[in-house]
């Protein structure tokens, strides 16, 4: 089976640095999505361990600031908003609920000592830094898997169907960010099915920003349909192919 390490670059991390230092440059590492979350507003990647959720990777300046002012690797993730956080789950849930612009609270354990850091959705941190996140994700028929740009999603090929197997989150298009659309299948694409996701996401890049998209999605019998305007994607994506 082939497995696909999805690359991808996202560019709202580092819009505000005209340069990267050499203690800034890209790193890459591994997540799997469904265990795993970014907040970008405060420059860290949270992953679920031993029942718990940890900070794993801090971005930004190397240079810690005095105090208890953003998230070190290691700190736990105790509450959102004064919500308990058990899993990635329900932190994503909390997280993709809020608007552009809302408050972000989180409560911190680190070490011994407990706090409240504070963000506001949307805004990233002075010394924003770039990062590239792989996720792994296999691909049934040879083919590897598919991202549509502009719609945030990873698509692959399910016996003879189109299937969404993957959302990313930072970069999903606002008009799906309330649908739960990972494992649903593509069921129409401006009143056509799809023959493939190569072939789908053809068709959706050859369209213009501005102009009309309408979707079929379907999971277990049950039928959601969207209509909305393709705009600009939030970032820029690759894949990197690995054969084992």
């Amino acid at each position: 089976m082939k497995i696909a390490k999805l690359s991808i670059l996202l560019f709202p991390l580092f819009t505000l640095m005209p340069q990267l230092s050499n203690a800034q440059q890209m790193r890459t590492m591994s997540f799997d999505a469904s265990t795993s979350i970014m907040l970008q507003e405060f420059q860290t990647m949270l992953v679920t361990e031993d029942d718990i959720v940890k900070v794993e990777l801090r971005m930004g300046r190397d240079e810690a600031t005095p105090g208890v002012d953003r998230l070190e690797k290691g700190d736990v993730i105790l509450m959102m908003n004064g919500n308990r956080i058990k899993d990635i789950e329900g932190l994503r849930e909390l997280y993709d609920g809020l608007e552009k612009g809302s408050d972000i609270k989180i409560g911190v354990r680190r070490g011994e000592e407990r706090f409240i850091l504070s963000a506001i959705k949307g805004n990233l941190p002075e010394g924003a830094s770039r990062m590239m996140m792989t996720f792994d994700s296999d691909s049934e028929d040879g083919e590897q898997p598919v991202i549509v740009p502009s719609l945030g999603i990873l698509l692959t090929n399910s016996d003879g169907d189109v299937l969404i197997s993957r959302v990313i989150p930072p970069m999903i298009a606002e008009d799906l960010k309330t649908l739960e659309l990972e494992g649903y299948k593509i069921a129409l694409f401006n009143n056509e099915k799809p023959e493939s996701a190569t072939g789908l996401k053809d068709k959706i890049e050859a369209l213009a920003i501005g102009d009309s998209m309408s979707f079929t999605f379907e999971k277990d019998g049950e039928e959601t349909s969207l209509n909305f305007t393709k705009k600009a994607p939030k970032g820029n994506f690759s894949i990197n192919s690995d054969h084992n």
